[in-house]
């Protein structure tokens, strides 16, 4: 699955089925860097990246020497959980920020630091809570498994069992970290020890629990001053409240349209929770409700509030996932936000256009509403941005951007069906193209309501520009003005790009492929098969969807050719006749790894650029 999907997926299952699962209890301050109650000791296992498959050799670690990212550290991109501690210290988990997906921000909302890299291409990280010696543990649904970062300490996997579902955390004042994992909750006390309560149903201490693909059960969990435990159980359109060591103590029914999301209970009993109907409802210790507000960020409308928090002061932590920021409120009154900075941001950056000046930079995610979906960024070889690129039609947005190329001094920037002509600043001079079949328009698929069209836009050696019309089977050469200028047939053409004789390359995504063209279509080159050996091309992304490499450059004085391993978070370097020669990267969120690797381009001074796309930036390496 790639990236941008794997993320749809988990906002899916944050915002629909089980949103808004986050630690509430006030505790200490940071130091940065079947009921089965018979408790037994918990085995300690060491953190292990689950890569598929095995490389016959290890890529070259090769670190980057620039990196452009999408979203800035003392912002927030996609925040779905939050926590806070005695001090006010709030922590922030942050979908978008892989290389620290925990952000830490002071008791005034300013930026001190992140932390907890994502594990794996596996992760579904999705809650956060600190206890009283400021080790923070996160939840990630993905990798079965709360992960435990401590001051000075190293990290630990807490994963009593494999079929281990933890979606929502919490600390009570004892330091016993409690666990909602599908039907039960689990506790894990300072010393070791692990005891759980729960079972599927709807009867008193039972939670609402679906068999299903995505993970449909109790949403939120929280502890009030006593240690009592209390439960959002979703599907049965309750809270419920238990004793720290698990008896079954009182239910709080709610309306059939007002599943629990998550909950808080305040010092004094009240309790709070955000519902599926977009409500945030005030209740007693009785069960009475004292005040419901309809939330005008609500979860109907796309990706609005997900989830509550309880801060110090009996504070009130929410999280607004779609307009990146955490509210803080005190008595009905916000207090502070911690906004993201969208100046300059992208996501999912998966293509990217280089001249001797500036890097273009092409991001979004199609299944997103998100406003940084399908922005067209540029910025100069330093970092800086230097301007956001507008469509010239409909309100300055596109329809699909996907790649784009600098030409005799202008910006070609292929949306969805056309090509729109930028002057090399950015500014819209003209656009051309269309849909169709006939020669010079372009084929345009819909995937699930998400349209897609041509993969790839290149310059060939004669100042046209080259298309992978990808829906065709066909790739098309377009003079500058707009005009067909010849074409040939190619089963679902992929990324592209040309050598200095105009020799065309084309990856061919479905089939683990890479292909070489003369200018007039002739096959010069084949190389690649599936596989995760020397020279393959990795198809699968270990959840049974294919993915193939997606991303090509050539360098003519060297005579290499580099393709993106995407789905391996590798790239693949070949020499001229398609020998492997090696292969840099593999999994990582820090300066030596890739999170799929997609569009790669060279520039004049021998510097290879990468769009990390799953870590949302553009890095530099010296391939030189």
């Amino acid at each position: 699955m790639k990236a941008y999907l794997k993320t749809a997926l988990i906002i899916f299952m944050v915002l629909i089925l089980v949103t808004g699962c986050f630690n509430k209890k006030p505790v200490d301050s940071i130091q940065p860097g079947t009921d089965s109650s018979q408790e037994k000791p918990r085995g300690d296992s060491e953190i292990q990246q689950d890569n598929p498959g095995a490389l016959n050799t290890p890529p070259q670690q090769l670190a980057a020497n620039m990196v452009i990212r999408g979203i800035k550290d003392d912002s927030l991109g996609l925040p779905v959980a939050v926590c806070q501690d005695k001090d006010g210290n709030t922590y922030v988990l942050d979908l978008y920020s892989t290389d620290g997906i925990v952000k830490v921000f002071d008791y005034q909302g300013k930026y001190r630091m992140k932390m907890a890299p994502l594990q794996a291409p596996e992760s579904q990280p999705v809650d956060v809570a600190v206890d009283g010696q400021g080790d923070v543990y996160v939840a990630d649904l993905g990798m079965r498994a709360v992960f435990r970062y401590g001051h000075e300490k190293p990290e630990e996997k807490i994963q009593p069992q494999e079929d281990f579902y933890p979606r929502s955390v919490a600390v009570d004042s004892r330091g016993n970290l409690l666990v909602l994992s599908f039907d039960r909750v689990y506790k894990f006390s300072p010393d070791g020890r692990v005891s759980s309560f729960g079972e599927s149903g709807d009867g008193q201490g039972q939670f609402g629990a679906a068999g299903s693909e995505f993970y449909t059960g109790p949403s939120g969990i929280d502890v009030d001053e006593y240690d009592n435990i209390y439960v959002a159980d979703t599907l049965n359109n309750r809270i419920q409240k238990f004793s720290p060591d698990g008896k079954f103590i009182k239910a709080y029914p709610l309306r059939d349209t007002d599943s629990p999301q998550d909950v808080v209970v305040e010092a004094g009993g009240n309790i709070f929770t955000v519902t599926s109907s977009g409500n945030l409802i005030e209740l007693n210790s009785e069960g009475k409700v004292l005040k419901t507000t309809e939330l005008q960020e609500s979860s109907r409308d796309g990706w609005g509030f997900v989830g509550i928090a309880g801060g110090r002061e009996n504070t009130l932590l929410m999280v607004a996932a779609g307009r990146h920021q955490v509210k803080v409120f005190s008595k009905d009154r916000e207090v502070y936000s911690i906004k993201g900075d969208m100046s300059g941001g992208f996501i999912y950056p998966h293509n990217i256009a280089v001249n001797e000046d500036n890097v273009v930079i092409i991001g979004g995610d199609p299944f997103s509403s998100d406003d940084l979906n399908n922005r067209v960024m540029m910025f100069d070889k330093k970092g800086t941005l230097v301007s956001e690129i507008f469509s010239g039609y409909s309100g300055g947005r596109f329809f699909g951007p996907r790649d784009a190329v600098f030409l005799k001094d202008r910006l070609y920037l292929l949306d969805l069906d056309m090509i729109s002509v930028f002057d090399k600043t950015g500014g819209f001079i003209t656009s051309f193209g269309g849909r169709g079949e006939n020669p010079g328009d372009f084929g345009v698929y819909d995937n699930y309501g998400q349209e897609q069209g041509p993969a790839g836009i290149a310059a060939g050696a004669d100042a046209e520009l080259i298309i992978s019309d990808t829906y065709n089977d066909r790739i098309q050469k377009i003079t500058i003005e707009g005009k067909y200028a010849g074409g040939f047939d190619v089963s679902s053409p992929g990324p592209i790009t040309s050598d200095r004789d105009g020799n065309i390359y084309t990856v061919l995504p479905g089939e683990a492929r890479v292909v070489k063209f003369s200018p007039e279509g002739k096959k010069l080159l084949e190389f690649g098969k599936p596989g995760m050996g020397d020279g393959e091309f990795f198809l699968e992304n270990g959840e049974g969807d294919l993915q193939g490499p997606d991303g090509i450059a050539v360098d003519d004085q060297k005579g290499l050719i580099y393709v993106s391993d995407t789905a391996a978070h590798r790239i693949e370097i070949f020499d001229s006749q398609g020998n492997y020669v090696k292969s840099i990267g593999g999994f990582g969120t820090g300066e030596n790894g890739f999170y799929y690797p997609r569009s790669l381009a060279l520039d004049r001074e021998g510097f290879l650029w990468v769009a990390d796309s799953g870590n949302h930036r553009v890095v530099r390496l010296n391939v030189r």
